[in-house]
């Protein structure tokens, strides 16, 4: 599972229905729970279908980034630098999901959402950016770089 093209694949695929799970068949539910003071529930689910999509995609992208230098031959000597590069790789996820979760809040911030529904959209954002970049690293990073995710 660890070969090309079939890391890449696994990786979109997760990603993929991880978001259709999250976007799709929970947005109603994101929605249409929290008070909104002027915008349409439908509104906030296009949104938030939105972000977390851009979440999962840039997710996917850095681990396919991850898979191919993995990939290289001249990473096997230089571990430790394929090391600082998947930590940062990582932690450019957390940014992101960060960041993510702050336009929705600067966005809806005259909405009058309870600071829960923040807290439950970033934890989905945490699940389609960091969470699963750690996850499919984990399981798909090539053989030079395997033991390199958190956790190995």
């Amino acid at each position: 599972m660890n070969k090309s093209p079939i890391n890449y694949v696994l990786t979109a695929v997760i990603g993929a229905t991880l978001w259709v799970i999250f976007a799709i068949f929970l947005a109603s539910y994101f929605s249409e729970n929290p008070s909104l003071a002027e915008k349409y529930p439908e509104d906030l689910a296009v949104e938030l279908r939105l972000i977390f999509g851009a979440g999962t995609m840039l997710s996917i992208l850095f681990a396919g980034y991850w898979y191919y230098y993995g990939s290289q031959e001249k990473v096997a000597g230089q571990l430790p630098a394929a090391k600082t590069k998947w930590r940062t790789l990582f932690f450019m996820q957390v940014l992101i999901a960060v960041a993510l979760a702050f336009a929705i809040v600067i966005r809806n911030r005259n909405e009058g959402i309870e600071s829960q529904w923040f807290v439950i959209y970033f934890l989905v954002l945490s699940l389609l950016t960091f969470t699963l970049f750690w996850l499919t690293t984990f399981l798909f990073s090539p053989r030079t770089v395997k033991f390199v995710p958190f956790g190995k």
